[in-house]
């Protein structure tokens, strides 16, 4: 059986109409594969750690379709988290790659050697 990862990166504060685009289309994405019952994980990496406390907002146009997935949401990058000032307190912060001088951050690596086939938004 095919595993995926969906990472979302874009940042909500710069060109924000595409940013919004990106994070609704990895939303829709991972809303499709969970209705067809394909197994995936979401991860929030880089400035796309801003986008949490903005799709739990119940006013944002992403609200319901993350809500649809939030149970696939692996998490986000502790250091991303920490470097862009993201104020992560819904979802587990990921510290399985040490970075030096940084912290801890998520092992993309480790989920593409287990079998997850990436997609980056």
């Amino acid at each position: 059986m095919n595993k995926y990862g969906i990472v979302i990166l874009s940042n909500p504060n710069h060109n924000q109409e595409e940013s919004l685009g990106r994070v609704l289309n990895a939303l829709v994405l991972a809303n499709d594969l969970n209705q067809q019952g394909k197994e995936f994980q979401i991860f929030f990496q880089g400035t796309g750690t801003l986008w949490v406390n903005l799709l739990e907002d119940a006013s944002h146009p992403g609200h319901a379709l993350y809500m649809n997935v939030k149970q696939k949401v692996k998490g986000a990058s502790k250091a991303c988290a920490d470097i862009f000032k993201a104020n992560v307190t819904t979802l587990p912060l990921l510290e399985e790659f040490h970075i030096p001088n940084v912290g801890g951050a998520t092992s993309l690596a480790k989920y593409m050697l287990e079998g997850y086939h990436m997609v980056s938004f």
